[in-house]
């Protein structure tokens, strides 16, 4: 069995690295004789994150080349790119409308080839499929179709649907895709909402809750051991930030509005006897286009004992993030996926919702208060929020246990469900 998973871009998101991480490990549980290759837009450094081989994603490097594209004729073809090339993929792929006979760049045509070596296509999962992200992020799926090659949408949220080519293009390929595993049930309801074809939606969980610990090989880095000794001597909370955009103008808030807040939070978990440390899951890593540290460094200013804040700025893949979180007592996380590696890890994890996907994972996981929405955060009711949970860890951290069980449980059933279709389909 030869399998290529794609449409994760990059791991110096730790969150995708987790996502891709767990999905790997569970492929090599259940059919470790399976051939797999991972595609990525950054293969150098998410091989290195995840130790193992990636290949580069030709069709980014296509896009790349083309927005760079010097002179009036290159702003010309990126315009043009960004407004139909979506549709003359869509018109190739059902061989129908006036757009069927334009050409494609040689890159989709490569892209296809490629893909026709492979008994299967899985599009790993995340918040990839989001409205604001655009059309572009259909083209894999389409070139898929294109090849003639099954497709399994693997753990996703998808949504919201406010833009009409958008709906367009994940009506047809979320009611054309072999399965559409979602892994949390605001995402269906989104759809339903919008008129985008369900019939292909199955009950899926975020991959990243399948992360192995991988207690019998794991090393510990310099850096990672000295984090380690850090939390192991005081009683530690974790952190994490994110700059809000592109989300903060649907929020109705500011970046400044939110850290202050969550500055707020840091200083009330200080005066009741913790210290905290800030980790990132996205650092700027090969170019990648966020740097969590400086939102966490930027919220010093507000800290009124900075001697027991700590910002981590080591570069860390999401499994020595995972060791780090698992030392610490409890996670406050605004990106989804620390809070998830962290309860795998074993530690309680408070999410902040700025999409549905958080609320829609911790309701999936059996703790939906645990997912508090951003204006609690704003409002200074996350302070108290923070501070009671600390009161309640000996309560929390065995039902934390069963439910991340049977996440796990419902992941690798998933994951099974997959490779034995395409097993079948060979």
């Amino acid at each position: 069995m030869k399998l290529l998973i794609l449409g994760n871009h990059t791991c110096g998101n730790r969150g995708d690295s987790a996502i891709l991480r767990g999905l790997l490990d569970a492929i090599n549980t259940l059919s470790p004789e399976a051939e797999v290759d991972v595609m990525s837009r950054y293969p150098v450094s998410s091989s290195w994150l995840l130790n193992r081989p990636v290949m580069g994603d030709p069709l980014y490097l296509q896009m790349k080349a083309h927005n760079n594209a010097p002179g009036m004729v290159g702003r010309v073809k990126k315009v043009l790119r960004r407004r139909y090339q979506h549709q003359v993929l869509l018109s190739r792929v059902t061989d129908s409308g006036k757009l069927r006979n334009i050409s494609i760049a040689q890159g989709f045509t490569d892209f296809v080839r490629l893909l026709s070596g492979y008994d299967a296509i899985i599009q790993v999962g995340g918040s990839f499929f989001v409205d604001l992200y655009g059309v572009t992020q259909f083209e894999h799926a389409l070139c898929t179709f294109m090849a003639k090659k099954p497709i399994y949408m693997v753990g996703h949220s998808v949504g919201p649907f406010q833009a009409p080519a958008f709906n367009q293009m994940a009506n047809y390929v979320f009611g054309h895709c072999d399965a559409l595993f979602l892994r949390e049930s605001v995402s269906l309801d989104l759809m339903k909402r919008s008129d985008i074809d369900t019939s292909k939606v199955e009950k899926g969980v975020d991959t990243a809750w399948l992360v192995d610990h991988h207690d019998d090989t794991f090393d510990a880095s310099y850096a990672v051991q000295h984090w380690l000794n850090v939390a192991q001597q005081q009683k530690t909370v974790a952190i994490t930030l994110r700059e809000l955009a592109p989300f903060d103008k649907r929020l109705g808030t500011t970046q400044e509005a939110y850290e202050k807040a969550f500055a707020g939070v840091v200083n009330r978990i200080i005066a009741s006897g913790w210290q905290v440390m800030a980790l990132s899951t996205c650092t700027g890593i090969d170019s990648y286009n966020k740097d969590d540290r400086m939102v966490a460094l930027n919220l010093r200013k507000h800290i009124q004992d900075p001697s027991r804040y700590h910002v981590v700025m080591d570069e860390l893949n999401d499994l020595e993030m995972g060791k780090l979180l698992g030392a610490c007592d409890l996670t406050v996380g605004t990106r989804l996926h620390s809070a998830i590696i962290s309860m795998n890890f074993g530690t309680p994890a408070i999410a902040i919702n700025y999409e549905h996907k958080s609320a829609g994972i911790m309701q999936q996981l059996g703790m939906p208060e645990m997912a508090v929405d951003i204006r609690h955060l704003l409002n200074g009711d996350l302070e108290a929020m923070a501070a009671d949970t600390l009161g309640q860890l000996s309560t929390l951290v065995p039902r934390l246990n069963e439910a991340v069980a049977r996440e796990r449980a419902a992941g690798l059933s998933m994951v099974e469900s997959v490779l034995t279709r395409i097993g079948e389909g060979k």
